[in-house]
């Protein structure tokens, strides 16, 4: 495969405006391992651990599939075969209903729940969890997360036909049931199944008084600084890493290398979620724009996550190119960078 070294350069340092991106670090590699590609420009070096945001749903997503191969859990049970009532009652309520006990692992890893996002809608005084970390760094425990929920209304029965709403908060309860599953700390099941396995050695969990630096989150031209947040975060989107390590991550998330192949196709279910053109399958999301969408730029189907903070690991089967990376900007897509990269291997 032939690539432009030279543009792939100029595309990072035109991004980079000192205005809301002060820095990009970028990792290309082939699936097939004869080719790749890292590079950094501004504030942000190869090596820089980030906070890679929702991309964690990923390593969620494994460590339930391994589990699920191990035969400690199947996606169609309920999660209250594995929570208190507590947590379960009152959960889902739709239109009068409780919906609650109907809830399954699938449903959350799909998005197919119905529940709310506690961390991007807002509450009955006009604020969300988001904006309220933008201004102030705060810790929420699970219980918060799960009071939070409560209060906000489902968007429509667990499993309702081709209907997806992306929340955090499926991905909290996941962490839950894989520490109850486990009986062990969701930090020590990732080390044993991922991060250790994978050498990993810079990649971790963030935890309260972690007391460990990772490059700063901005909001607009404003840096953030919110460890609290990110302790709090955990399931959903509580891993600190590298473009290095992320992409290890990623490869072997496709090729088998943390649960069982034969597990990938059935992540393949697609349904439209609430950001245009996104879909998301079983842990997965999936960005797909039509020459009629995308007239002058090609964009072919990549497959990953992407996070909050302008972090994104894809893969693209057209090309077969894991693309990992991160701009640290919460107000940007990285999708248009994605795309004006991997365009730039024929």
């Amino acid at each position: 495969m032939l690539f432009q070294e030279d543009k792939l350069n100029r595309i990072l340092e035109n991004t980079v405006d000192n205005k809301s991106i002060f820095g990009i670090s970028v990792n290309i590699e082939s699936g097939d391992n004869d080719l790749s590609w890292i590079n950094s420009v501004g504030n942000l070096g190869k090596n820089s651990q980030y906070a890679i945001a929702s991309i964690s749903k990923m390593y969620t997503t494994a460590t339930i599939l391994r589990l699920a191969s191990e035969g400690k859990l199947a996606l169609q049970d309920k999660i209250a075969k594995y929570l208190p009532m507590d947590i379960i009652s009152k959960l889902h309520v739709y239109k009068g209903i409780e919906y609650s006990n109907d809830i399954t692992i699938e449903h959350l890893l799909s998005h197919t729940s119905g529940l709310p996002d506690y961390y991007e809608e807002k509450d009955e005084n006009g604020e969300s969890v988001v904006d309220n970390i933008i201004m102030e760094d705060k810790f929420f425990s699970i219980d918060d997360i799960i009071s939070n929920t409560k209060k906000l209304k489902p968007h429509f029965k667990p499993g309702e036909k081709g209907k997806a709403f992306y929340s955090d908060a499926n991905f909290d309860i996941l962490g839950m049931i894989i520490e109850k599953t486990t009986n062990k700390k969701l930090k020590d099941v990732f080390l044993e199944y991922i991060f250790e396995p994978l050498e990993l050695n810079n990649t971790y969990l963030y935890e309260q008084n972690c007391n460990k630096e990772f490059a700063p989150i901005y909001y607009k031209s404003k840096p953030l600084h919110v460890p609290l947040a990110m302790a709090s975060f955990s399931a959903s989107g509580g891993i600190i890493s590298n473009v290095e390590e992320n992409m290890k991550f990623i490869k072997a998330f496709f090729k088998g290398g943390l649960f069982p192949e034969k597990y990938l196709e059935n992540l393949y279910s697609w349904n439209r979620i609430q950001w245009f053109p996104l879909e998301y399958g079983l842990g997965l999301m999936r960005c797909k724009m039509s020459r009629i969408m995308s007239p002058i730029i090609p964009a072919p189907e990549i497959i990953g996550h992407s996070g909050s903070t302008g972090t994104f690991s894809f893969y693209c089967r057209d090309k077969n190119l894991f693309i990992t990376g991160v701009f640290n900007q919460m107000i940007r897509q990285p999708f248009p960078l994605i795309y004006r990269l991997i365009n730039c291997f024929k």
